[in-house]
């Protein structure tokens, strides 16, 4: 059932980048056929002025008018999801318990005034730092998720594992060093202003595990486990 849901998922994903792929490919190869192409107007903003040059200014305000809506809309997205994951974190009792405080529409309002003061935080920063800074994050994320895939098969090889990797231990490490160099060629590339934001970033992270678990066990504030979680343990199968 969890390979099925697992493929499906993966199959609704490549289904929904291809179609996002199909429209901007279109959207391109009409402009091209619409207007001489000049490379160098080619910047941000650009797609509002050939609307302009294509159908007048009222094509032009609609264009912005729904690039202004999509990107509200994608902000909104990511908030909400960074909001539920602080909700999903504070349900088994790794955050502190007004995390998982839902609002009259199920919605988690401590999670959401947190992820909307992190936005505040970071608007002294340019929309291209804020992205670099993002990937940079993204990419030492993904390089503890390396560490824990090998680490796990390492301390808990019998565990139940629906996929199995070729050469085990050893195939898993070969498996994580290609893109683990590709990450950090680009960490490196980032600016010195990124890389200071990013690794403070990481560094409150970093604290922040040994901090709550002090604060736990002194029982400065409120820690409770949601006893409606489903169990989500398989059974243990050698391998």
């Amino acid at each position: 059932m969890a390979c099925c849901s697992f493929r499906d998922s993966l199959n609704s994903s490549f289904c929904s980048y291809g179609a996002c792929g199909d429209s901007k490919v279109g959207a391109f190869q009409m402009v091209r056929g619409a207007i001489p192409v000049n490379r160098e107007l080619w910047t941000d903003g650009y797609f509002s002025d050939i609307a302009k040059i294509i159908g007048g200014v009222w094509l032009r305000l609609w264009i912005q008018g729904a690039s202004a809506v999509s990107n509200m809309g994608m902000f909104v997205d990511e908030m909400s999801s960074d909001s539920f994951q602080l909700l999903g974190m504070a349900e088994p009792g790794m955050l502190p318990e007004f995390f998982g405080k839902r609002s009259h529409y199920g919605t988690p309002l401590i999670g959401i005034l947190f992820s909307a003061s992190g936005v505040f935080l970071l608007s002294w920063l340019s929309f291209q730092e804020i992205i670099a800074a993002e990937n940079f994050l993204y990419c030492f994320g993904m390089i503890l998720e390396f560490i824990a895939f090998v680490w796990l098969r390492v301390e808990h090889p019998t565990l139940y594992r629906p996929y199995k990797i070729p050469g085990g231990i050893v195939g898993a490490i070969l498996l994580c060093i290609s893109p683990t160099i590709l990450i950090c060629i680009v960490l490196t590339l980032s600016t010195l202003k990124v890389f200071l934001v990013s690794i403070v970033a990481m560094m409150i992270g970093l604290v922040m595990h040994p901090c709550l678990k002090y604060v736990e066990k002194k029982r400065w504030i409120k820690f409770s486990t949601n006893p409606n979680l489903p169990v989500l343990t398989r059974t243990v199968m050698a391998q």
